[in-house]
């Protein structure tokens, strides 16, 4: 019955896969205006000698050279470097001789990983990441979870969904920091699986789900409606609604409507009243109003035409034709669609305005996060917390 409304919505979130990529954490979450703002001001101290230094450093990288890279000089490089395929070559091949210098020359603890991963953000360019990421990474260069992370959202961003789930496993076998299920890359990876929407990717998320499951990991809630998402779109409405019951508070905006469609593809419409009630019946009169997609509710409104032209008399059906006129009398239907809420992107602490930390304080860097994240000032007064992303829609 509802089998048409499910792939018409997987059509739907293929093609906003296909023509369109965006970045699942903003600029500011991943440290990537920390990097401008550095940029800037190594620019600002060079001025009128970039051009000098970097024919310096091509002359220190060549072959024959037998000069030493220093930390400072690396990190001038990846402050200054341009979007030219010269700036680019430079790049690589300072990282690639400082990494064989040897590493009891290095008494800096200054950790380039995230702030090169950073400077390939900053010229949008995954390859060039990648690329680094594969030649100097078996090294230990970007053993750090901000790189991989930073690196994932670029190939998220370019629509090369494989590749993020490759350098998931990548993470998992190594274990970075410690950890085999990082949530911001476990998010990162379920949001790539729902952009990709094969066969594939569906059974490779819910493989990885399994394993979260019997690890006892929790992920984060984004993280978990991409997961009901896909399994919606490839048909398993059962497995969506499993997932979502994961999910203690299950009134969020994502997780309500995932909720409903899975219900209706299920025939459970005297499941969907709750889920309708708890929008409709509003405690105060400061409590913000709660709506559904329009594309949301079409849904819902075709499954209870196909029942009430088979049980008119239905006290559900009644129910729910009420509330869904009570939906579109309080202005509860809004236009935009849920492909758009599920990926909009993760944003930081200073958008959002309220105590939650963003990625690019989350993870200890060290000299990676240098001074541009330096604006924590606790006081005795006041203690301040940082609890990172851990909660995050």
């Amino acid at each position: 019955m509802f089998r048409n409304s499910l792939v018409a919505f997987s059509a739907f979130t293929k093609a906003c896969g296909s023509v369109h990529y965006r970045s699942l954490y903003s600029a500011s979450a991943l440290g990537i205006e920390g990097y401008e703002a550095y940029r800037e001001k190594t620019r600002t101290q060079h001025l009128h000698n970039v051009d000098n230094f970097k024919r310096k450093m091509r002359d220190f990288v060549s072959g024959s050279s037998t000069n030493m890279i220093f930390t400072e000089d690396l990190k001038n490089i990846i402050h200054l470097i341009d979007d030219t395929p010269e700036d680019k070559q430079l790049l690589k091949d300072t990282v690639m001789r400082y990494n064989k210098q040897g590493k009891e020359l290095r008494f800096g603890n200054y950790v380039f990983g995230p702030v090169i991963m950073r400077a390939c953000h900053h010229l949008g360019d995954a390859d060039l990441a990648l690329d680094l990421f594969k030649s100097a990474g078996a090294d230990g260069f970007f053993q750090q979870l901000t790189s991989y992370q930073i690196l994932g959202d670029m190939l998220y961003e370019k629509g090369r969904y494989q590749d993020v789930r490759e350098l998931f496993d990548a993470i998992k076998s190594h274990q970075i920091q410690g950890g085999r299920f990082p949530k911001h890359c476990i998010t990162l990876t379920f949001a790539a699986c729902y952009k990709e929407n094969t066969a594939d990717s569906f059974k490779y998320a819910m493989d990885l789900w399994k394993e979260l499951n019997s690890v006892g990991h929790v992920p984060m809630r984004k993280a978990t409606s991409f997961a009901a998402a896909l399994a919606l779109n490839n048909g398993r409405p059962e497995i969506a609604i499993e997932i979502l019951g994961t999910i203690a508070k299950g009134n969020y905006v994502t997780v309500r409507q995932l909720k409903a469609l899975s219900l209706c593809a299920l025939n459970r419409l005297d499941d969907v009243i709750p889920i309708f009630r708890s929008v409709l019946e509003v405690k105060g009169p400061f409590e913000k109003q709660q709506t559904f997609c329009r594309e949301v509710i079409q849904k819902v409104q075709e499954t209870v035409q196909e029942a009430k032209a088979t049980n008119s008399s239905s006290t559900t059906v009644q129910d729910l034709e009420r509330m869904l006129e009570f939906l579109v009398t309080n202005g509860q239907i809004v236009d935009e669609k849920l492909d758009s809420i599920l990926c909009s992107e993760i944003i930081s602490m200073a958008q959002r305005n309220d105590s939650k930390s963003n990625l690019a304080d989350s993870y200890a860097t060290r000299g990676g996060r240098m001074q541009e994240q330096r604006n924590f000032r606790p006081t005795k007064k006041y203690p301040q917390v940082r609890p990172g992303l851990s909660d995050m829609n």
